[in-house]
């Protein structure tokens, strides 16, 4: 992938999947639920972050985002437990979707 490429990542998906997740506090509101569960399961209307990341990167097939894809199954695998609210589960989501978004920074800076 280009440098370019590798940015539009960062901001398309990186940006938005961690958006609430780098504010979210150890206890979090209902609210705060909602909103990370839009960051990570409705990004755009009906899809998936995963399913975001997947279409902007299908021609690409570089390890460093394998690592990002697996990280995406994990999450989609929260799924259900993160909408019902369950502590462990957000707590887990919001830290991939941190590092996600790290993972994806570090290898647009690198490119």
């Amino acid at each position: 992938m280009t440098r370019r490429q590798l940015q539009s990542l960062v901001h398309d998906v990186g940006k938005y999947v961690a958006r609430t997740a780098r504010n979210l506090p150890p206890e979090p509101t209902r609210e705060m639920v909602d909103m990370l569960v839009r960051d990570l399961y409705e990004l755009r209307p009906g899809q998936h972050a995963s399913a975001v990341f997947a279409s902007l990167v299908a021609f690409a097939g570089a390890p460093p985002l394998d690592d990002v894809r697996a990280l995406f199954v994990e999450i989609d695998r929260l799924e259900p437990e993160v909408r019902a609210g369950a502590p462990a589960a957000v707590g887990r989501a919001a830290r991939i979707a941190r590092d996600i978004e790290a993972r994806l920074r570090a290898l647009a800076e690198g490119a």
